[in-house]
């Protein structure tokens, strides 16, 4: 049902700003008086009524004006509360233009969890540092990817996008964290799906950073691109806040294959060591996939 429009008295009431209101008034109709009496001749002979009343009606003038920016301030302050009242009951606490800082502000003393998703991991491939140093800290880290061999991929990208040096560069900082913590590594998973993913899902610890894939014409070259318009910073426990973390979820359950990351490290001495196209790193790239196992993201 569309919400009814309140008209101009029931906002000053909604806003509790009636009191505010019917001083401003009283204080007008006081300056009138006032000023209508400093006209008379009377008042204007007498030097001492006529300066009492001229400093009357000049400090309540000021005292109106006053009074009347202060509930126009308000007012509007109401307004806005309002709009941000309803945002955030809706899900989002915040909106972002520039992802990538917000994302490594966060990645900076992340410690529990990261989640990625994505097609081309352009983004994710400029934050590899910070992913290397959070996994260090002891994150576990899950990857959702719609990879270049997929129809899904294709639908929306076509077949000739140059990705998979971002995918090399990318599983080569995780890897090399894994490595480097030994037997006490958490949770490193990365799994591959064949179905398109509408949202450039991260969470990082408890934040949950999303934004739709907004498609659109790169200005160069002409060729179809993901711009990344904007992004929300979703409320905990928000009905899209459990959308978006359902979604995740359930994308990662119905992955067809998964990243065996021993796989990976020689898959990627075996291409860094070598002259291979693009379409040579995809074959060997897949020969580290497995078949993907449904489980639970922890």
């Amino acid at each position: 049902m569309q919400q009814r429009k309140m008209n101009f008295r029931e906002k000053i009431r909604a806003y509790k700003l009636g009191t505010q209101v019917t001083i401003a008034w009283i204080l007008m109709a006081v300056f009138v008086i006032s000023f209508a009496a400093y006209q008379f001749p009377a008042v204007r002979k007498a030097p001492v009524a006529s300066e009492l009343v001229l400093a009357l009606f000049t400090s309540i003038l000021v005292s109106v004006v006053t009074l009347v920016v202060s509930i126009i301030v308000e007012f509007n302050r109401h307004k806005a509360d309002a709009y941000l009242e309803s945002i955030r009951e809706f899900g989002i606490g915040n909106l972002f233009i520039n992802k990538e800082n917000v994302l490594r502000e966060l990645l900076s003393d992340c410690d529990s969890k990261i989640w990625i998703s994505g097609y081309r991991l352009i983004l994710t491939k400029n934050l590899k540092n910070d992913i290397y140093n959070a996994i260090k800290r002891g994150a576990d880290f899950y990857g959702l990817i719609c990879p270049p061999w997929t129809e899904a991929f294709k639908m929306v990208y076509g077949a000739n996008e140059k990705v998979i040096d971002n995918y090399l560069d990318v599983f080569y900082s995780v890897s090399k964290a894994r490595k480097e913590l030994g037997g006490s590594a958490r949770q490193i998973k990365i799994v591959f799906v064949n179905k398109p993913i509408f949202s450039d899902t991260y969470r990082v610890d408890q934040r949950l950073i999303a934004g739709p894939y907004m498609h659109n014409r790169d200005e160069e070259d002409h060729a179809i691109t993901a711009k990344d318009f904007f992004s929300y910073d979703l409320v905990r426990k928000s009905r899209l806040s459990d959308l978006i973390d359902a979604e995740y979820r359930t994308l990662y359950k119905e992955a067809e294959s998964e990243l065996d990351l021993d796989k990976f490290d020689e898959v990627y001495a075996k291409i860094r060591s070598g002259d291979f196209c693009e379409a040579d790193k995809i074959k060997l790239f897949m020969e580290a996939c497995i078949e993907h196992t449904p489980e639970d993201i922890l």
